[in-house]
């Protein structure tokens, strides 16, 4: 009998600690929605401290944290609940609101991840495969970014103009030059002329 009256009381002490966190989870809600954020995680944290393992308080306390642009809280929050909860309807939104977070933190490699976890969990989401698409498509532009600035900064096409002037003044003073000695040899050639033409000695 004894041991029955102590599972009971146990049981009712872990009902009435689940009610109270259930009241701050309350609260935190209704600051949240009228943008105290602040409030509704110091809520969502006195609910944690009376549950721990309440993933629905973990859930809101990281929405109100990214919120409050406390973004890398927000998904460490995420990801204890992941690391937890087996709920797959808790465990997409989760992973959907990491891949949001990060986002933010421009890890769109990390985000992407996220949202197909997201979609693996509920396919029909629409909302969550069209975040996915988006940074699908972020990620090809950052890609073909990257391939711009390489093709910029190659001097073989950076540089075309210079080499060709730099080709042509050299091509202008090699003629130059052939016509200097060009000249230099017609000077020669008429000296030469010159002295042939002159009448020979009479002996």
């Amino acid at each position: 009998m004894k041991v029955l009256l102590t599972i009971f009381c146990s049981f009712t002490s872990f009902l009435a600690m689940a009610q109270v966190a259930n009241n701050n989870v309350q609260k935190g809600n209704e600051a949240y929605r009228k943008g105290d954020y602040k409030l509704a995680a110091e809520q969502y944290q006195k609910a944690l401290a009376k549950e721990p393992g309440n993933s629905v308080a973990k859930f809101n306390l990281g929405n109100a944290l990214q919120k409050q642009q406390d973004v890398a809280s927000a998904v460490k929050q995420y990801e204890d609940i992941l690391a937890i909860e087996k709920d797959a309807a808790l465990r997409a939104k989760t992973y959907y609101n990491k891949g949001v977070a990060l986002t933010k933190q421009n890890d769109n490699d990390g985000a992407i991840d996220a949202f197909k976890q997201a979609l693996s969990l509920a396919p029909d989401d629409n909302e969550m495969r069209e975040n996915l698409q988006k940074a699908l498509n972020e990620q090809k532009q950052k890609q073909q970014q990257q391939k711009q600035p390489q093709s910029k900064s190659d001097p073989k096409k950076n540089n075309q103009p210079r080499p060709q002037k730099t080709a042509d003044k050299q091509m202008m003073e090699k003629k130059f030059r052939e016509l200097q000695n060009q000249e230099k040899q017609l000077q020669k050639q008429l000296q030469k002329k010159s002295l042939e033409g002159q009448p020979e000695k009479d002996w």
